[in-house]
């Protein structure tokens, strides 16, 4: 024999990315499944603050439908999901966006097609709504990221009689990291000194689309670099920081969300 004529197979793997706009309906689920804990309060709208809490026990279904050449749109689902990433961007004269890097348990084409619902007048978060703070000042910039990174030990197999091709659930595995990135205009050297001297700041984004908002808040140490001058354009000021705190994980990073849903 010149060629192997048997095979096995192995372990299967579910994973990908969702981007799409942000906008503050039916927005809490994600960002439940992305912090873990939430406390909510008011009477419509509602506010929700979510802050980071184990992420264990929970997961989320999802579907793609995909179509056939002869338009039949066939069901994939995806279950035992979790946001293992959830990235936040806004930049000048753009809407905001939101990015999940998802890992699952199992791919059904078997289960039926769900007929998607979507809140009514739904609006998304547009950088003319955006503002953000540091220091408690407010801060002109041209750009503005955040990314949560839930270190989850994941894939994760085991030898068993029960569907030992599947991954389990993905187990926090280290330290969950908040961190971003924020684009501006070099103006003097109170941004860029907070970077040199090590000093950290309160920071705080906040994104409002009429009665609704998403504030982003929290103590950050600055990462930055030098400003290089490579020609005649106005010189940039790139500022890199991670949100951290030696008190509590609130205090490091705090999301609000103010909306009409009642519970997230």
């Amino acid at each position: 024999r010149r060629h192997q004529g048997r095979w096995y197979p192995g372990t299967r793997k579910v994973e990908g990315t969702v981007e799409h706009e942000l906008g503050p309906a039916n927005l809490g689920i994600l960002l439940r499944h992305g912090m873990g804990a939430v406390s909510s309060s008011g009477t419509g709208p509602y506010s929700h603050v979510f802050t980071p809490g184990a992420l264990v026990g929970s997961g989320l279904s999802c579907q793609v439908g995909r179509p056939g050449l002869d338009g039949t749109v066939w069901p994939f689902s995806y279950l035992g999901c979790q946001i293992a990433k959830m990235k936040i961007s806004a930049k000048t004269g753009e809407i905001v966006m939101v990015e999940l890097s998802l890992v699952g348990q199992f791919e059904d084409t078997g289960q039926s097609l769900v007929a998607p619902t979507y809140a009514a007048a739904w609006v998304p978060f547009t950088f003319a709504g955006a503002q953000l703070s540091v220091a408690g000042s407010v801060f002109a910039c041209d750009s503005f990221s955040f990314e949560i990174d839930n270190a989850l030990d994941w894939p994760r197999y085991k030898m068993s009689a029960t569907n030992p091709d599947r991954p389990l659930v993905a187990k926090e595995s280290g330290w969950r990291s908040f961190t971003g990135s924020i684009e501006a205009d070099f103006t003097d050297l109170t941004a860029y000194n907070r970077y040199v001297n090590g000093t950290e700041a309160a920071i705080s984004a906040v994104f409002t689309a009429g009665a609704h908002s998403l504030t982003i808040a929290g103590n950050a140490r600055f990462d930055g670099e030098t400003p290089t001058v490579d020609g005649p354009g106005l010189l940039g000021l790139n500022l890199p920081f991670r949100m951290l705190s030696t008190t509590s994980d609130a205090a490091a990073c705090t999301m609000t969300l103010v909306n009409g849903d009642a519970t997230p």
